[in-house]
């Protein structure tokens, strides 16, 4: 009886030292595997961001091939006209010309 209990007493002690030796070997993998799902997952919300961006990319460049478009920039950007029309340009009216005094509320 002695012996059986003694028996039971050293499994006992062997299946915990295993288990005790076991469990860096599964604390270590886990934990990298959710630092990897996590980073994983910040990858992924990286990339739908540069996809976003570059998606607006594609339409600005599907844009600039109608002349539509580029007739509008030319006008805008660069003050362009046909050559049967006449360009205006109007100037801003000037803050100085009206003779206000210097002091709250008028003053800069």
């Amino acid at each position: 009886m002695r012996q059986a209990v003694s028996r039971r007493l050293v499994l006992v002690l062997v299946a915990v030292t295993a288990a005790a030796a076991a469990l860096p070997l599964g604390v270590v993998p886990f934990r990298d595997w959710l630092e990897q799902r996590e980073r994983t997952e910040a990858l992924r919300v990286e990339v739908e961001a540069v996809e976003a961006v570059n998606r607006g990319y594609e339409e600005r460049i599907d844009a600039l091939g109608t002349d539509d478009e580029v007739e509008r920039l030319a006008r805008e950007d660069y003050g362009l006209i046909r050559p049967d029309e006449e360009a205006y340009a109007v100037a801003p009216p000037s803050r100085s010309g009206h003779g206000l005094p210097g002091i709250w509320p008028f003053g800069d």
